[in-house]
């Protein structure tokens, strides 16, 4: 109210991520004194551009999972992850050992049967918040949440999950580097 009343701009400190992305036009995050994020808390929630703020901003933060790849397979750990060979490329290409998956909970396609490039990963359990469900999950020793919504069936056991290419970040040393989807 008092930024609307005066049109004066603005500069607020918080440790309160909902705070921000509530308030603020441009969010600029903070990762051991440096900054390593400026934008719409839009863009740092759909493209953060480090891990830290990708697992810093939303509720629950992103998944990250450490891969690597080989004769065009990606792997987590011993299991091998469905994804575009775009995605593998850029893996292959990285000049580090440091590589991660990234993934908001909200973007994992979650089916209770197997399906057409589904992982299988076991049910560790799930928390009905009332209008969605956040499940945990184990994928190639990993832990992962996802987000379903209140209609959506809680698989039991065992899902199968889906990572959409246009959906997953790669970050190399911490930092996310470009996908070619092509």
């Amino acid at each position: 109210e008092i930024h609307q009343r005066f049109q004066v701009t603005m500069v607020y400190v918080t440790h309160d991520q909902l705070e921000a992305s509530t308030f603020a036009d441009k969010i600029a995050v903070m990762y051991e004194g440096q900054v390593v994020q400026f934008g719409t808390p839009r863009e740092l929630f759909e493209t953060p551009n480090h891990t830290f703020v990708g697992y810093f901003i939303g509720s629950p933060g992103m998944n990250f999972l450490n891969v690597s790849a080989s004769d065009g397979v990606v792997w987590a750990g011993d299991t091998t992850l469905t994804v575009g060979h775009g995605v593998c490329d850029a893996i292959e290409k990285a000049a580090s050992s440091n590589i991660k998956l990234g993934i908001r909970p909200e973007f994992i396609e979650v089916h209770t049967g197997p399906v057409e490039g589904g992982m299988s990963a076991q049910v560790d359990h799930a928390q009905d918040l009332g209008t969605y469900s956040i499940i945990y999950l184990t994928l190639g020793g990993a832990s992962l949440k996802a987000r379903i919504e209140e209609d959506q069936v809680t698989p039991a056991g065992k899902a199968w999950l889906r990572f959409p290419d246009e959906r997953l970040g790669l970050y190399v040393d911490e930092y996310r580097v470009e996908i070619d989807h092509e």
